[in-house]
């Protein structure tokens, strides 16, 4: 196996599964789930900081930010009409409020952008430096491993819906990089999906 490869793996382990597995096993209490976002937000910060990343490598420019409004201001526009309409059909579950008064605050300005820069930003460029350079396999794994840091929720339909924007949201990414179009969408989705009760 290639060395770089190897590397990325050594990664991506300790950094992006070892705390939701860390949640999993109630080593870490479920209830400090954000907490630990905020810190793997901040260590991924740092990390980049130190692999010399430059704002343009994480997605923070202004030549692909039209694409990735564009791309996705529109299919977040669907899908908001598309759980609307479900909601307003009672084809989803009844919503769960959340009971912290500032959730909705914190999940726009906190935990949205923590997430894109997470698995956005920085492993799309970590990718690229291990040698991983194939569409699939990038969006595939980022992806996943998105889709794994919702596995300590233990709902079946918050996985597949995590999955499913995750491979969106990683094909919209690789083809136009961009931190600001993303985390738009994943706060706007995000919220409306909650507040539904799709998730």
């Amino acid at each position: 196996m290639n060395c770089r490869i190897v590397k990325f793996l050594a990664f991506i382990f300790p950094a992006y599964y070892l705390p939701v597995i860390l949640i999993l096993t109630h080593v870490i209490p479920f209830e400090f789930r954000f907490h630990v976002l905020v810190a793997m937000a901040f260590v991924m910060a740092v990390y980049a900081f130190g692999s010399k990343y430059s704002l343009k490598d994480l997605g923070f420019r202004s030549d692909t930010l039209k694409e990735s409004l564009l791309w996705n201001g529109a299919l977040s526009a669907l899908f908001v009409i598309l759980m609307i309409a479900l909601y307003m059909a009672n084809l989803i579950r009844e919503p769960v409020v959340p009971a912290w008064t500032w959730f909705y605050l914190f999940y726009v300005f906190v935990s949205s952008p923590a997430q894109e820069f997470i698995y956005r930003s920085v492993i799309f460029p970590e990718m690229n430096r291990a040698g991983i350079k194939s569409p699939l396999l990038q969006v595939t794994l980022s992806a996943v491993t998105f889709c794994f840091l919702h596995v300590v929720y233990r709902d079946g339909i918050t996985l597949a819906v995590t999955l499913f924007m995750g491979i969106v949201w990683g094909m919209i990414y690789y083809k136009h990089p961009n931190f600001w179009g993303v985390t738009i969408s994943h706060a706007v989705l995000g919220i409306v999906s909650i507040a539904t009760g799709l998730i």
